[in-house]
């Protein structure tokens, strides 16, 4: 009994401490890292998707009616533009040939339907498409209803679509090419042919519009070229499943048109009485009208003639040139400038996407904003609508701080805000617009510290540099 019962405590004991025993942990697995950035991006070109669908032909032969229903399902997934004989010919004339062939069963409906209906068919069928489509079936099939009467069929398909890229969402511009009534431009003496002025012009454009990120820019320039590789698919020289990109081309929401009006950097010249010498001076400007038209209203919502002059040359008798290339560079490039502000501060203000204390973040890059310029920014406020028509008039708009650019990017720019004159908690994204440019030095940055010990004035004999030597010397009052 004493031998039963230390047994019993003993199993017991040993129970209780088996239950009393830890688990050896196991080893903690490593966090997984958090998802970094995208490095890898491809442009966005659009792809080809399939899309599921159904569709009813009739003919007076079975393949006939097939013909007709893969026609029909092909334009109701890609558009009623495109043909039967642009999108897989080829392909609709073997089903024809094949069911022609066996229109014997059509004294036998069961064997008819048994063939067109098989997998064996519907392999054929996409086989032959060559990826236009990838999957096949035939519904039902109704046989003629009298002598010399239409086959019907309904199939159900997958058709090959191209889904457009994201960025044809935007919206879509056309720039035009500019116009002059003029053939050629005097620049320093020089007469610049119009046509390779006007050409320089809007290809700039063209490009300042594409870096903003914010249009879909369209060409209408190399057309023969586009159409070249077009013909290419049609010609079935290419998979079919590029036939889906047929049809495809977008069309324009605005339409930029400028005319040159002026453009010149004359050179004056006047025979000084007293010698034989001449007094040599430049000077000019260039004057753009421009509009902005809706393609589908014909409206004008913007029309503006921006105007620009670059810095004249001084009379002088020691008959030195200017360089007349990088003078008619500059003047491109003002009236580049000039004429994408004007556009986009019609469609999308450039505004503060992102801050961080000082440090933004803005909505544009490229030729928007010039890196180590000020810009004026504004906070928005109510809307303000005409009491007459309803239109919007804008918002009201308080001076709010400048900003200064430290770095351009083709899609965004960087910056710190200066001179803030209230809080900007709270202050929503895009509330903040850049307007005008600031004349003058840029100031200090608001990241250099408060105390910033200030640089001693300099020596007094030498705060006053003697001035360099003058180039190009004016004529003095007794020559004229």
């Amino acid at each position: 009994m004493k031998i039963a019962m230390t047994s019993s405590v003993l199993a017991l004991a040993l129970a209780l401490g088996g239950c009393g025993q830890k688990e050896t942990p196991a080893p903690a697995q490593p966090a997984a890292p958090a998802p970094g950035p995208n490095l890898t991006q491809t442009p966005d070109v659009g792809k080809i998707e399939q899309v599921a669908t159904s569709a009813t032909g009739s003919g007076v032969t079975p393949g006939a009616a097939v013909n007709d229903a893969l026609k029909n399902a092909i334009m109701q997934v890609n558009g009623t533009t495109v043909q039967a004989t642009s999108v897989s010919a080829n392909m609709f004339a073997q089903v024809n040939a094949t069911l022609d062939v066996e229109t014997e069963y059509g004294r036998d409906s069961a064997k008819l339907d048994s063939t067109m209906q098989g997998q064996a068919f519907a392999e054929r069928i996409v086989a032959e498409s060559k990826g236009v489509v990838s999957s096949f079936k035939v519904g039902k099939i109704t046989p003629p209803a009298a002598k010399g009467g239409a086959f019907t069929v309904t199939i159900d398909a997958q058709i090959a679509k191209f889904k457009a890229p994201a960025d044809s969402g935007k919206i879509k511009i056309v720039v035009a090419p500019l116009r002059s009534e003029r053939s050629s431009f005097n620049i320093g003496g020089r007469a610049v042919p119009a046509a390779e002025v006007l050409g320089a012009v809007r290809q700039q454009i063209i490009d300042a519009l594409t870096q903003t990120g914010r249009f879909t820019v369209l060409d209408r320039q190399f057309e023969d070229e586009l159409q070249n590789e077009l013909d290419m698919i049609g010609s079935g020289q290419t998979v079919n499943t590029d036939f889906a990109k047929m049809g495809q081309a977008l069309s324009a929401d605005l339409v930029w048109v400028g005319v040159v009006n002026e453009l010149a950097y004359e050179r004056h010249a006047r025979q000084l009485q007293t010698s034989d010498r001449e007094l040599v001076s430049y000077s000019g400007g260039w004057s753009v009208s421009q509009r902005m038209i809706n393609l589908a209203t014909r409206q004008i919502l913007q029309s503006t003639t921006l105007r620009g002059a670059p810095p004249s040359t001084a009379p002088t008798t020691l008959g030195s040139g200017i360089n007349q290339g990088a003078i008619l560079k500059n003047i491109e490039i003002d009236i580049v400038k000039q004429t994408t502000a004007a556009i986009l501060a019609r469609t999308f203000p450039i505004s503060v996407v992102e801050r961080d204390g000082n440090n933004v973040v803005l909505s544009q890059g490229g030729s928007a904003l010039v890196e180590n310029g000020r810009y004026r920014v504004y906070l928005q406020g109510k809307e303000i609508k005409d009491p007459q028509t309803g239109q919007s008039l804008g918002n009201i708009e308080n001076a709010c701080c400048d900003v200064l650019i430290n770095r351009v990017t083709p899609n965004l720019s960087y910056g710190v805000l200066e001179n803030v004159t209230g809080k900007l908690d709270g202050v929503a994204p895009g509330a903040l617009q850049v307007r005008e440019a600031v004349s003058g030095a840029p100031a200090r940055s608001a990241a250099a510290p408060a105390d910033e010990p200030k640089a001693k004035a300099p020596a007094k004999a030498a705060a006053q540099p003697k001035k360099a030597a003058v180039a190009e010397a004016p004529a003095k009052k007794d020559d004229w």
